[in-house]
């Protein structure tokens, strides 16, 4: 089982400390009325939450996707929540639709457009393990294309949705540890593997580096080098990517899954001028 240790109390601290900074207005989130659309069998979970306006997000070439420049050179020590051993430092996202949402990114500079490495994924778990009472998820938005906003290599963590309307559609579906599945009814190309109840280290890594395989041969076939890898406890998935979005309208690894977060009601009607599944398949593959 990979190695866990962070605080006991590590999820009851981060929490209050996410809300204090919001009462600050140092963290900026609100409450988000969800919009849940179904179509062609796909389920959406839209949010708004305009301040994604504010949001910085590097341009392709920018200096800050190849060299240490941004905020996770210095994090604020105030958005600081824990250190993960001495490769990753764990500090709280400041444009928020989860909560609490978390960054988790290594403490040297690597490249947003690098695979997970084994001490990205044993980092990734042991925050994952560190929230029991709050079933949370783990993404990470491979390169330009997948939707990353820094070029510092940084993962995502947040709470799963709550909702009965809408869950996770490899929560739904019956995966295997050992073979790798697709779900019915999702639009793209995606590979899942389900996670032992303890998985070492090397559990992770092999089932990671097995389905990022499997992308690559996709994206081989169409030109792109990008991918989204999502972790839960129960499984992880990764999703080939080819494109970011258009005209200011994109998804990470959260909007392929169906968690589309927009800043504007411009932003969400553009989502279903596009066509929502037929735009998730020009972001991803079509399955």
């Amino acid at each position: 089982m990979a190695s866990n240790t962070l605080p006991l109390d590590l999820e009851e601290v981060a929490v209050a400390k996410f809300d204090n900074l919001v009462t600050a207005e140092e963290i900026l989130w609100g409450p988000s009325e969800p919009e849940y659309v179904e179509h062609e069998g796909f389920q959406f979970e839209f949010r708004l939450a305009p301040a994604l306006l504010k949001k910085p997000i590097l341009s392709r070439h920018a200096p800050g996707r190849s060299k240490p420049v941004g905020p996770f050179v210095d994090p604020d020590p105030n958005f600081v929540v824990a250190k993960i051993g001495d490769t990753h430092t764990l500090i709280f996202s400041k444009f928020c639709v989860p909560r609490p949402h978390f960054v988790l990114h290594t403490n040297q500079f690597e490249l947003q457009s690098d695979d997970l490495t084994r001490s990205d994924l044993d980092a990734s778990w042991r925050v994952l393990q560190a929230f029991p009472k709050t079933p949370s998820m783990m993404i990470y938005n491979c390169g330009v294309d997948a939707g990353s906003s820094q070029g510092h290599k940084h993962m995502q963590v947040f709470p799963k949705p709550e909702s009965q309307e809408f869950k996770l559609f490899p929560d739904l579906a019956r995966l295997s540890e050992s073979d790798v599945s697709t779900c019915q009814n999702i639009p793209y190309k995606h590979y899942i593997i389900a996670l032992p109840e303890n998985p070492s280290v090397e559990d992770l890594v092999r089932r990671h580096n097995s389905l990022v395989g499997l992308a690559k041969i996709a994206l081989e076939k169409v030109g792109g080098t990008a991918h989204n890898v999502v972790m839960t406890k129960d499984w992880i998935m990764v999703i080939p990517r080819r494109s970011k979005g258009c005209d200011g309208v994109g998804a990470n690894a959260a909007g392929m899954m169906g968690m589309v977060w927009i800043g504007s009601e411009k932003e969400r009607d553009s989502w279903t001028a596009f066509g929502l599944t037929q735009y998730l398949q020009g972001l991803g593959i079509p399955a």
